[in-house]
């Protein structure tokens, strides 16, 4: 019963379940396609969106873990972040560095730890811009020890508890790694540990209210807000310093400095029930309305990340090529089918942006300027965000 199941965030009994997550296609987050079946709920006394972290559960993230490959639709290359405006490019690590930089004054020099490092691709952005710091990493496993202990400036690679970590940092950073986290608020307890008084915590998660697709990735155990993020950090014993979802597009960062008191248990006044409810049912549209075009003749999907690899699962692979901007990605195959940038693709054929729809607008007007000779093809508008009570 929903009763007996207990929120991972809070530790309260009484999960609602969100309906029809189950008959969803899901996706891993290095963005391979995952059977339908995942339970989604909302935790009724502190709001937070996530998965039940049962058996079940557990099995199936030591599955993907296994065979986890980052940023494989280009051989670890970054993803590349977009101004829709101009559609200039940069790396996501070196844009959320630049937006930090432009709000926080960083010293020269320091000690900085970014938890759960990947293949390094936060570490190199801080290199290169602050290249006197002392860096470190840690990660589950040893795969990419030697790239990441190969950028200037890094020290070690930790493969251990944080508790094992040796010394305290300036800066601690968690990039798309919090979100995976049975227990959220116990692991930034822990962290504030190894911060130097008044060291700054950086946490970057995907943001599920701007961005539906997130709430499809198998292996993510918490889906944030800004108020539910902020509320377990400040829980936690940090003083926020930024909390912002204009930085990097669909997601959420939060800055914060290492307090000296534990914060208090207030619930945020959001409605997530029915904010993740209407999230379900714009994916359910999105995929009907993809569904219309898929088959007939020639058609794509934009992007070559969660959400196109998604609509491919939902539509049963009936997907002729990928589009995508990012130059690392482009002339590869994704799925088994070619990778085209928007100025290459067929004429006559019809192209999906699964994308929410404030982007996915912006893009197509944007892409309109030069992509005559095809039809790009919009998803259904996301309902505005329920108004806080």
């Amino acid at each position: 019963m929903n009763g007996t199941i207990c929120c991972h965030v809070c530790g309260a009994p009484g999960i609602e379940f969100v309906p029809g997550f189950e008959s969803l296609h899901r996706v891993t987050s290095d963005c391979r396609p995952w059977p339908k079946g995942g339970r989604l709920g909302v935790c009724k006394t502190c709001n937070c969106v996530q998965k039940v972290n049962d058996a079940a559960w557990q099995a199936e993230i030591q599955n993907i873990y296994e065979t986890y490959s980052i940023y494989h639709q280009a051989d670890g290359s970054e993803q590349s972040v977009f101004e829709q405006a101009t559609g200039a490019a940069a790396s996501r690590s070196s844009r959320l560095l630049a937006q930090l930089r432009s709000h926080v004054q960083l010293p020269e020099s320091g000690r900085m730890l970014d938890m759960g490092c990947g293949n390094g691709a936060f570490l190199r952005a801080f290199s290169e811009s602050l290249p006197s710091w002392s860096l470190a990493g840690t990660e589950l496993n040893d795969k990419y020890q030697a790239i990441v202990e190969g950028i200037h400036g890094v020290k070690a690679l930790y493969i251990c508890a944080l508790e094992k970590v040796p010394g305290k940092f300036d800066l601690i950073s968690m990039i798309h790694v919090l979100e995976h986290i049975p227990g959220p608020t116990e692991t930034l307890v822990s962290i504030g540990g190894k911060l130097e008084t008044g060291g700054l915590l950086v946490i970057e998660v995907p943001d599920y209210s701007s961005n539906p697709f997130d709430l499809l990735i198998a292996d993510h155990s918490s889906h944030f807000s800004a108020a539910t993020l902020s509320r377990i950090v400040q829980k936690a014993g940090y003083e926020l310093v930024a909390v912002t979802g204009e930085w990097v597009p669909k997601e959420l960062t939060v800055v914060a400095r290492k307090s000296q008191t534990i914060g208090t248990d207030k619930t945020p006044n959001t409605d997530a029930m029915q904010r993740v409810t209407g999230s379900v049912h714009w994916l359910q549209a999105a995929a009907t309305e993809a569904r219309r075009y898929a088959g007939m003749g020639a058609f794509g999907l934009f992007g070559t990340s969660i959400a196109a690899t998604w609509l491919a699962s939902e539509l049963e692979g009936n997907v002729s090529f990928f589009v995508d901007e990012d130059q690392s990605r482009v002339g590869r195959t994704f799925m088994g089918k070619p990778v085209y940038h928007p100025k290459d693709v067929p004429a006559g054929s019809r192209v999906f942006i699964g994308l929410p729809s404030q982007i996915s607008e912006k893009l197509k007007a944007r892409l309109l300027q030069t992509a005559r000779n095809y039809e790009l093809i919009l998803p259904p508008t996301l309902p505005a965000r329920p108004q806080s009570r």
